[in-house]
């Protein structure tokens, strides 16, 4: 009897949760949630089913559409140009006209409410004569559409609403007047209106008409739906409207699009393109503007230009709306990227989707509960089989759930069906992953333990690998080979001097940023930062393969991504002063065995590095200046990469005694990767190489005239990089005339001892 008991009440139990999971995706609370935001058809999980329809969005991706939708900006730079805001209103009459002239739109909507109640009391008798020569522009012009709006309207439900929401049985009787509207000036009787209102700041859910009843009784339409009506040659009386859907009818009867209906009043857009996407054309209204007296009094060359610039609005519907923050017209939107954009693609986006007949579905609400218990119950039918079946049906249960949540989508990419996903997956996942979310549990209370002893110190991606590795470096001192890693700015003083505070900030979080990211991409941990200064450690404190080749590869991504970074400050015009574009940096290496661990107070410590080997990587950097290269690395650190690949070209320096040191240190310099060699580097490194053995074998004419030749190919000498003064052939071209006029002993043994560090 207990052995039948317990099944049932396990199933019990899992109904139960399931049940919780369907209250939780259907129950309203309150239609209207804290900080403006709509809660809609997804219950009181919504905020969390919005973040996957947004991701959804995202995989997905931008999509085409049948119309052509342009923005026209009122952004930065034209508020730069013409003037605070609000402007006379005949600037938006020139860019009209100039557009249905001369870019031969289809439409245009105006994202601003033109009303009498947006008139300055400064200079309001100019402005009204600019509204008068919007007016005639619009009169002129006819498909127009200007916003209207009700203004806020989002606020709890027991207080005063303004917008007509069909679903606020609060006051049935409720005398509902129209929206804010454009003056009469502007509108006058031929011009077409839509509403621009959103529910607060949450752009999910557009309402898609306002009903009035005085003075008397009227139906206002969003502008989107305004200029898909003017886009297809229709009128309002081609629009029906059902407690489910809007539909358009041609004049033959025959249906044009059906927007369907949430709540009897909602339409959920469908979003085809991201703001700032590749697919997505913008234009300042000053352009427009400018471009259009180009075409009247500008020369022939400048009127091409004018006329291209105006080709890509060809049959295009038009919306002009504000972009510039301060004009605070923004809302976070799917598509958007990180951050909040201007709400005026909201309409682009809606028109597409009503033209494309691409709209949103929702499954009923039985439907939408039927997967919540079916997706639970089949998940959790698997954690209860028996323990010889437990990995294989773990696995099954997530097959399941994985599929599930593939499938949503996939469906949604292909058929614009949303299918919850938060409710039926939470219900699976707490059904039949208890024990398993329980060992999570305890893994991250290990993963947590492991960060709160080494976050202060390691970076992020290093914990994480040690975690998965299992691997933890020990407290104190411990003997490790790694490659030590050195950067500096070359001549970085003469940037202190001219720079001020403030662009000397924001240079170096630029500059470092862009090395930190790389180094620690390919495993360096970086140590610290000294200034301008780099310091990193490879192969500590997590093992790296290959770090010496691995090390070698990175000293030249580097030097690729600081030429990206110089070629950007140099576009950046007058921002920075030319020294800035012409930024250098060295580099200097070595591998070998040093002490690593936790170093410092107690209070205060840190993972770093310390030793001869340590010592003998900050000379390379600093000594590389000497030599004329920019990367110059240990023989130690060139055999061990030599042994892990060919990815890199090396070329020997010298043999030298750095100061503080007694033994001679070969010295290379990494001169690119192998993928980047050329013919004539190549050639280079070849005649350089029999300089070298000239040179060591004192023969010195020999040396002189290797070394005036590869001179002349070096790929960074100074008449290819004037920043480069100098070149390890020219160096070695200035040494071995010295060594000619002074010859050395005749134990002479090639080593040069460096006088300074």
């Amino acid at each position: 009897m207990r052995q039948r008991t317990l099944p049932l009440l396990t199933f019990g139990l899992i109904f139960l949760v399931c049940g919780l999971w369907a209250i939780l995706s259907q129950i309203p609370f309150n239609r209207f949630q804290k900080k403006e935001r709509f809660l809609g058809p997804d219950g009181a999980i919504a905020f969390l089913e919005e973040k996957t329809i947004n991701s959804r969005f995202d995989v997905r991706g931008p999509i085409e559409a049948p119309v052509k939708v342009c923005y026209v900006d009122v952004d930065t730079y034209a508020i730069s140009k013409i003037g605070n805001f609000p402007w006379n209103r005949e600037y938006f009459a020139l860019a009209l006209d100039a557009l249905f002239e001369h870019g031969e739109i289809k439409a245009a909507g105006m994202d601003f409410v033109f009303s009498n109640a947006g008139l300055p009391d400064i200079g309001r008798e100019e402005m009204e004569v600019g509204s008068g020569r919007l007016g005639k522009c619009i009169y002129k012009n006819k498909n127009v559409v200007l916003a209207s709006t009700y203004g806020t309207t989002n606020r709890p439900l027991g207080t005063e609403t303004t917008f007509p929401f069909v679903f606020d049985k609060k006051r049935p009787d409720q005398q509902v007047g129209p929206p804010e509207l454009p003056a009469y000036s502007v509108l006058g009787p031929f011009g077409h209106v839509g509403l621009i209102d959103t529910i607060g700041n949450d752009v999910r859910f557009v309402p898609f008409f306002a009903k009035t009843n005085m003075p008397v009784e009227h139906t206002y339409y969003p502008m989107s739906l305004k200029l898909a009506l003017l886009y297809l040659g229709l009128d309002e009386s081609a629009l029906e409207i059902s407690s489910d859907s809007i539909s358009i009818r041609k004049t033959d009867g025959s249906l044009a699009a059906r927007i369907p209906l949430l709540m009897g009043q909602l339409a959920e857009p469908n979003w085809f393109s991201a703001w700032d996407g590749p697919d997505t054309f913008h234009a300042s209204i000053f352009y427009v503007i400018a471009y259009a007296q180009i075409l009247d009094d500008g020369t022939e060359e400048q009127k091409i230009t004018a006329k291209k610039f105006f080709e890509d609005f060809r049959d295009a519907v038009v919306l002009i709306g504000p972009v510039d923050p301060l004009l605070k017209d923004l809302s976070p939107m799917p598509l958007s990227g990180s951050g909040p954009v201007p709400r005026v693609s909201l309409h682009g986006n809606l028109l597409k989707t009503i033209l494309s007949g691409r709209t949103i579905h929702r499954p009923p609400v039985w439907l939408n509960v039927a997967i919540i218990f079916a997706l639970g119950l089949l998940a959790s039918s698997f954690s209860l089989l028996p323990a010889q079946y437990s990995i294989a049906s773990k696995i099954t249960g997530a097959v399941v759930v994985i599929s599930y949540i593939f499938g949503a989508y996939w469906i949604f990419s292909h058929y614009d069906v949303i299918v919850p996903l938060v409710a039926p997956v939470g219900a699976a996942l707490t059904c039949a992953f208890t024990g398993a979310l329980l060992d999570l549990s305890r893994l991250n209370q290990q993963k947590r333990r492991i960060k709160g002893m080494f976050g202060t110190y390691l970076s992020p991606n290093l914990v994480d690998k040690m975690i998965e590795s299992g691997e933890e470096p020990k407290l104190g001192g411990i003997d490790a080979e790694i490659t030590a890693f050195f950067s500096d700015v070359q001549g970085f003083s003469a940037f202190s001097e001219i720079l001020t505070p403030q662009q000397l900030v924001g240079l170096m979080n630029e500059y470092l940023s862009g090395m930190t990211d790389i180094l620690m991409e390919n495993g360096c941990y970086v140590d610290k930062y000294i200034g301008d200064a780099i310091v990193g450690i490879f192969n500590a404190p997590v093992s790296l393969e290959k770090h010496a080749l691995k090390a070698c590869i990175v000293t030249q991504l580097l030097q690729k991504r600081l030429a990206e970074l110089r070629q950007k400050w140099a576009s950046e015009g007058d921002k920075w002063p030319p020294i800035v574009s012409r930024m250098q940096m060295r580099i200097g290496m070595n591998t070998g065995f040093a002490t690593v661990g936790n170093m410092g107070s107690s209070r205060r410590f840190s993972y770093t590095m310390m030793g001869d080997t340590v010592n003998l990587a900050a000379r390379c950097e600093s000594g590389s200046k000497s030599y004329g290269a920019y990367t110059m690395i240990t023989g130690e650190t060139m055999r061990s990469a030599a042994k892990e690949g060919d990815d890199c070209v090396f070329r020997f320096l010298d043999n030298i005694i750095v100061k503080g040191r007694k033994e001679p240190a070969e010295m290379y310099e990494v001169v690119c990767l192998r993928s980047d060699l050329t013919d004539e580097t190549n050639r280079c490194l070849d005649i350089y190489a029999q300089g070298i053995v000239h040179y060591l074998a004192q023969r010195w004419d020999e040396a002189l005239a290797a070394f005036q030749e590869s001179a002349n190919l070096e790929p960074n000498r100074p008449e290819k990089n004037p920043d480069s003064p100098s070149t390890p052939s020219l160096v070695m071209l200035e040494r071995t005339l010295s060594l000619k006029a002074n010859p050395p002993e005749a134990s002479w043994d090639g080593v040069f001892k460096m006088q300074s560090k």
